[in-house]
């Protein structure tokens, strides 16, 4: 800008067009929302992907992005349906893995998702059609948006590893969290779920299938997960458990299930892990706010019935009367609010008439 028009602009004699302020906001470091407003953006979205290891590029890629951001897109949507103002802000995550361990408790990956829900503060997501699984941050609020999978173990290992982008700080400041965050959260994963001290009060060297079986099951985690991390500790195990740590997690899990007894509890409780990984799920408190403002009129059906998953006809919700002197107002709240685009235009308009 020139000098006379920045001049102009800072003693309020001249409008800043939308471009400028767009320019500004990345000089700064900061988003538009907050340079207009002077507040956080309650709806700004931040996202974390897992990538897998492509061994012949030799880095971690996410194929299926372009085809996960609809859905992506259709979450921040509905949370910005339920809670217009903005999400509650997650609590601070401990920056270690044995701090986060405690707060979860002994036996947290029996119900995984509601213990992360009510003791972190944080959302848990399960969706179909996802590739992959994501952290995302709407404003201050912490959600973990998890594929639907029959194999929990993976989830578990995910919802662990997407806990540790914020845990680490990987969606503070300004830059997106990226292929370099993977690692240390992979690293975070790993303490969380098998801590240093479980694995060293296991004789190793003593335990047989059956044991290494009920550990799995009580840890939540893969037989790879638990080769590679006995590998990293340089723990000696015996030949019988490198033998069971080279079958896959449910058939050697199903092969000690037992019949409804010991620590696995029997096949029944194979099929409940399985089936509660692979259901649609969004935390009870967007469903409950989402449902409020439908039955006022003031959000769409139609994210209630995405969120519920049903038809938009199976949705209650109030029908405006034609007589009604409130038919009005009605329509109003149920049109959609200005989105960032409708805001640059009314800056670029209120900019050009000050000019």
């Amino acid at each position: 800008m020139k000098t006379d028009a920045l001049s102009r602009a800072l003693n309020g004699q001249r409008g800043f067009s939308s471009v400028e302020l767009a320019r500004i906001a990345d000089e700064l470091g900061t988003d538009l929302y907050w340079l207009v407003t002077g507040e956080p953006d309650p709806h700004r979205v931040r996202i974390a992907a897992r990538h897998s290891w492509d061994a012949g590029q030799g880095i971690r890629i996410n194929p299926g992005r372009p085809n996960d951001d609809e859905l992506l897109r259709q979450v921040a949507e509905t949370y910005e349906a339920a809670f217009p103002e903005g999400p509650s802000p997650s609590l601070p995550l401990p920056g270690s893995a044995a701090a986060m361990r405690k707060m979860l408790g002994e036996h947290f990956v029996r119900d995984y998702g509601a213990v992360v829900e009510d003791q972190l503060r944080v959302d848990v997501v399960r969706l179909p059609m996802l590739s992959t699984d994501y952290s995302l941050s709407i404003g201050s609020r912490a959600i973990v948006i998890l594929a639907t999978t029959p194999y929990w173990f993976r989830s578990n290992w995910s919802l662990a590893h997407e806990l540790a982008h914020f845990a680490l700080g990987h969606h503070n400041g300004d830059s997106q969290p990226g292929e370099k965050d993977e690692a240390p959260a992979d690293r975070f994963a790993a303490e969380l779920l098998l801590p240093d001290d479980l694995i060293a009060r296991q004789d190793w060297q003593q335990i047989d299938e059956r044991g290494v079986a009920e550990f799995l099951w009580q840890t939540g985690v893969s037989t790879m997960a638990l080769k590679k991390r006995l590998a990293s500790l340089g723990v000696v195990v015996s030949a019988e458990v490198v033998a069971a740590l080279k079958r896959t997690t449910p058939s050697l899990i199903r092969a000690n299930a037992g019949e409804d007894q010991g620590v696995i509890g029997g096949a029944k409780q194979l099929i409940v892990r399985q089936q509660q990984s692979a259901a649609r799920v969004f935390p009870s408190a967007l469903v409950d706010a989402l449902q409020r403002r439908v039955e006022a009129g003031a959000a769409s059906p139609e994210h209630l019935a995405w969120v519920l998953d049903v038809p938009v006809d199976e949705i209650d919700f109030p029908e405006p009367d034609d007589d009604n002197e409130f038919v009005d107002a009605y329509e109003r709240v149920l049109a959609a609010r200005p989105s960032r685009a409708d805001l640059e235009d009314w800056l670029a308009t209120n900019s050009q008439s000050a000019q």
